[in-house]
């Protein structure tokens, strides 16, 4: 019992000395060189730099972008995994669909950036073929899909990322549930297919994987290679905007950036705790 105890202590003091304490170093160090403490060109604290980066707007206008673009490419992702796992549960257990399934999880994000932009561009795959088909005859006439306003490729890429995922997630849930057998019970009852869906289906589905829906919507809040790759100038995404400010030849601009990653840890933070905190303990006492 002893030695379970020291194994668990072991184990709770290498999470916290790889998982806690570097991160909680670098948030100080941004913290600290947020507010001119520390840093080349800063000569003491000052709050210049959170005034300039709040009255400027462009942390606020980042921030919705990228909560916008996450929860489509979410929602999308989501519901799409949900259709093709009630409809097609069969076909996927075969190994052909099976493997096409499973491949899209090997292949990188930025991988699926650049592929997504020369497939999307105006000199890319799509363009050249609609210029061969004659249905333009300048590639400028090809529309917007990629560097766009709607972040059509971003969202297009991380619905090919993450749709996979959701899908194998989905079947996993519903052989482990047993929805088929519900599902059969239910409709010896006299329910309807919409009725099994919708009451048995769904609920089930959703209320098993909530939190790995949720940890993927902030996964995707906090994605780099694929909105540098596809995204716009003005807004960017989140992280986007942090190295590009960090990476400034204006020194002012450094620790603005670090004013904007600041705020970011600190809201996704507060909010990864208010949602998880208070249901684990719940799941705990039932």
């Amino acid at each position: 019992m002893s030695l379970r105890i020291k194994k668990a202590n072991i184990g709770v003091l290498f999470f916290i000395l790889i998982g806690i304490v570097p991160f909680a170093a670098a948030f100080i160090y941004a913290l600290l060189y947020s507010f001119g403490v520390t840093g080349v060109a800063n000569d003491g604290f000052t709050l210049k730099f959170w005034e300039t980066v709040i009255a400027s707007g462009s942390f606020f206008k980042s921030l919705g972008f990228s909560v916008l673009i996450a929860l489509v490419a979410v929602v999308i992702s989501v519901g799409g995994a949900l259709w093709i796992t009630l409809k097609f549960k069969e076909q996927l257990e075969s190994r052909f669909f099976s493997f096409i399934i499973y491949l899209p999880l090997a292949i990188p994000g930025i991988v699926t950036g650049f592929f997504t932009f020369q497939l999307f561009s105006k000199g890319g795959f799509l363009a050249r073929i609609s210029h061969k088909l004659g249905f333009i005859t300048e590639a400028s006439q090809f529309p917007d899909l990629v560097n766009d306003g709607l972040a059509f490729g971003i969202i297009l890429s991380f619905i090919a990322l993450i749709m996979p995922f959701f899908i194998l997630l989905f079947l996993n849930v519903y052989k482990n549930e047993r929805v088929e057998e519900l599902s059969i019970l239910a409709q010896s009852l006299g329910a309807s297919a919409n009725q099994i869906a919708k009451k048995i289906f769904l609920p089930i589905l959703i209320k098993k994987t909530w939190v790995l829906i949720v940890l993927y919507f902030i996964f995707l809040l906090g994605a780099y290679e694929v909105p540098l790759i596809l995204g716009q100038e003005s807004p960017q995404m989140l992280s986007v905007l942090i190295i590009q400010e960090i990476k400034q030849y204006d020194l002012d601009k450094i620790s603005e950036g670090y004013v904007v990653a600041v705020l970011y840890t600190i809201i996704v933070s507060v909010t990864a705790i208010a949602l998880f905190l208070p249901k684990r303990k719940t799941a705990y006492a039932n």
